[in-house]
């Protein structure tokens, strides 16, 4: 196969790289388009450079009234399929392969391939291809409210769906916590006439009783049995509502 001296593509392609250079996609395309497929390393170079024209060309495009890029477009899924997740991850590996940066060395493969992962990062992730698609909907997304959990205390919070994904300080336990989408409290969970839910439940015996009784033996020495038996802990949540972020939410320990 003939190369292009240094360049690792054959030299037959220069004038669909040349185009590519000056982001001319639809006429490299065409240009790609009427070469011969007679050689098979020739047809897969010509698939690595199409896979830059078409990731490049759909980046630029945008969806609907939103300043995000048709992802859709990008990893070539129509936006009915997006929420079949393995057909998404098929698409976005063979972009994966094709724009391989230790096979794919033509112009602006890395920024296609970022383009791509990008794509991936919104359509795989529910919460994220949710929200994208309520923006192109149109609705109302900033106004609309989303709950979060602080991992550390527990503690449920609601905000403005603005601050999704954003570094949130805990009301509780003042310490600050990744802001990520979770269900909202459901009404089994929620004591009643109270803005509190029940977080566990549950009895956990530290050791087994001998005979019965209520203590066990431990090298030769008896031993009480500690059981946390049938408690409940109550945890509060902050609603949007509330004027003041610093006030502590109620937390109680009820003895069933």
């Amino acid at each position: 196969m003939e190369t292009n001296g240094s360049e690792p593509y054959h030299s037959s392609l220069n004038t669909g790289v040349a185009m590519l250079s000056r982001r001319l996609f639809n006429s490299c395309r065409k240009f790609i388009s009427r070469q011969p497929k007679s050689d098979p390393d020739i047809v897969a170079q010509q698939d690595r450079l199409l896979a830059v024209v078409d990731v490049l060309e759909a980046s630029s495009l945008r969806l609907g009234s939103t300043s995000h890029p048709d992802y859709y477009s990008i990893l070539k899924v129509k936006q009915s399929e997006a929420a079949n997740r393995d057909f998404s991850r098929q698409q976005f590996k063979t972009l994966v392969r094709l724009l391989d940066p230790n096979k794919n060395k033509f112009p602006f493969a890395d920024e296609a391939l970022m383009r791509v992962r990008e794509a991936w990062y919104v359509l795989s992730d529910p919460v994220r291809l949710d929200k994208l698609e309520r923006q192109i909907r149109g609705d109302d997304v900033s106004a609309a409210s989303f709950w979060t959990m602080c991992p550390y205390c527990w503690y449920l919070h609601e905000y403005e769906r603005k601050y999704e994904d954003c570094t949130l300080r805990c009301g509780n336990c003042k310490r600050t916590f990744h802001g990520t989408a979770v269900n909202p409290p459901d009404s089994e969970s929620m004591v009643e006439g109270k803005d509190q839910y029940y977080c566990y439940h549950m009895s956990l015996p530290l050791r087994y009783p001998v005979d019965g009784g209520s203590r066990f033996e431990l090298d030769g020495k008896k031993m009480r049995i500690k059981t946390v038996a049938n408690r409940v802990r109550v945890k509060g949540f902050v609603p949007e509502s509330e004027s003041d972020p610093e006030s502590d939410p109620e937390e109680i320990e009820v003895e069933m």
